[in-house]
């Protein structure tokens, strides 16, 4: 008996370090994509402040010597520099630029894989997935079937006769059928676990 409580406590431990590693990833994940996010930004602004300073040259050459000639006398070499920026940032390919700001979102989110789950540490797996829902927003009557498909082994099986017993299931009556079967807890433990899962992501 002693063995194997301390089989189930080793194996308790042995999961809450995954867990502690998985967190540890997603928020390395999370960083990643505040940091593009915020990058995104920074080259949005810089290309508002290249299409302002284009505008800009075309209104000066509009005007030729007339309101810009007194600002032109006496600052050649100012000239000289705002013509050479000038070149440079209309050589900038505008489609180019988009497309590497989309290229680098994508990448970001299509690091962020949706968790597996074969029937151990059904917790965990439920913590997961409340986190990936918060990273990555998912309309409410997508996120069952989207875990469906992450199901494996065992709880494939499982879930096909729960389907098949329901047609739609919210995402938390699921959390909640999964903890009672995975868990072997009972209705008010699971409640409990959920509850206070979601209160610490929040």
């Amino acid at each position: 008996m002693d063995e194997r409580a301390r089989g189930q406590t080793s194996e308790d431990e042995i999961h809450s370090r995954l867990d502690q590693v998985m967190e540890v990833k997603e928020g390395l994940l999370a960083f990643v994509l505040n940091v593009e996010h915020s990058l995104l930004t920074v080259q949005q602004q810089l290309q508002s402040v290249v299409e302002q300073l284009q505008q800009y040259n075309r209104n000066k050459s509009i005007l030729g010597e007339g309101l810009t000639a007194s600002l032109e006398k006496g600052s050649s070499s100012r000239a000289v520099m705002h013509n050479s920026f000038r070149q440079e940032s209309s050589s900038i390919p505008r489609q180019e630029h988009h497309t590497h700001q989309n290229i680098g979102t994508y990448s970001a989110l299509n690091k962020m894989e949706f968790p597996y789950f074969d029937g151990e540490n059904s917790r965990g797996w439920v913590r997961r997935c409340v986190r990936y829902f918060q990273l990555i927003p998912i309309p409410d009557d997508q996120k069952v079937p989207m875990a469906s498909v992450y199901m494996q082994g065992k709880v494939e099986l499982w879930y096909q006769g729960y389907i098949e017993r329901k047609e739609f299931q919210p995402w938390d009556e699921l959390v909640f059928s999964v903890l009672e079967r995975f868990e072997n807890l009972d209705s008010e433990r699971v409640m409990t676990e959920l509850t206070s899962s979601t209160m610490k992501l929040l």
